[in-house]
């Protein structure tokens, strides 16, 4: 692989990365059903809806809490398009080392067979079911990051009492990932101005190792600036980011109809 293909790939990977990044947070300022929602109760109601899809031995239940969250969706003013997207393009990555081989490994009924191997009944149902859970606890994790802005859900996430510490090292994380992003593109962009031609294997395999230590020093001397700097200015491990405004009647109405919903999924598994 040459200089130039890596960082022409690099950039528009970068470049990519960034303009899903903000046409996710344009997602947040639209006047959808979830965006009208305040965060908290939004996280609660999401939550509740996951650990259903997440706990239930129903596959019917499953497949209700996914149709919920397309539902959801449409009234968010999410494209769908955008939104099967993104799940469905995540999915098949995680579950595939587990789906695949229980189609086979699963003892039971035969179901079909591709070459010497025996597709059975419960195998599939089992990676049907696998596929289907996972499938819809990305939706719904989907569904709370495309309609709510970053640090508004990091204040839900302290109301409900997740500790300081996990919410600073959140926040520092999605700060330090867009800096990074940047810093690269910077980089690769100013080798790649000053290369003509393609390069000898070693001097690519040499510039690669290069890049990847110049990230990692520059990255480790911003972060201990950025901390320095906040303890100067009296940081003291506490993150207040968390919303005092009270709840209003759609936050409760949001609330109530979810747990209605979640009970009744409850009894109906």
């Amino acid at each position: 692989m040459s200089v130039n293909s890596f960082v022409d790939k690099n950039l528009r990977e970068g470049t990519a990365w960034i303009e899903r990044t903000l046409a996710a947070e344009a997602i947040a300022d639209k006047s959808g059903l979830l965006q009208a929602i305040d965060p908290r109760a939004k996280l609660v109601g999401l939550l509740a809806l996951l650990a259903v899809s997440l706990l239930t031995h129903d596959f019917w239940v499953i497949v209700g809490v996914y149709g919920e969250s397309l539902i959801l969706a449409v009234a968010s003013r999410i494209s769908l398009v955008l939104f099967l997207r993104r799940v469905w393009l995540f999915v098949p990555v995680f579950t595939a080392a587990i789906a695949v081989p229980a189609l086979f490994l699963t003892p039971g009924d035969r179901l079909t067979g591709i070459g010497g191997l025996t597709i059975t009944y419960q195998g599939a149902w089992g990676a049907a079911f696998l596929i289907a859970r996972v499938a819809t606890a990305v939706s719904i994790s989907t569904l709370l990051v495309l309609t709510t802005k970053w640090y508004r859900l990091l204040g839900a996430m302290r109301a409900l009492r997740v500790p300081a510490f996990v919410i600073s090292v959140l926040t520092m994380c999605y700060r330090y990932i867009f800096v990074l992003v940047r810093l690269l593109r910077e980089f690769l962009l100013v080798r790649k101005s000053r290369v003509i031609g393609a390069l000898p294997w070693r001097d690519n395999v040499r510039f690669l190792a290069r890049t990847a230590g110049i990230i990692l020093i520059r990255s480790l001397k911003l972060a201990e600036d950025v901390y320095l700097a906040m303890i100067a200015r009296g940081f003291d491990g506490q993150v207040k980011l968390a919303d005092g405004r009270p709840l209003r009647s759609i936050d409760y109405g949001w609330i109530t109809l979810t747990f209605a919903l979640v009970g009744a999924l409850i009894w109906k598994g």
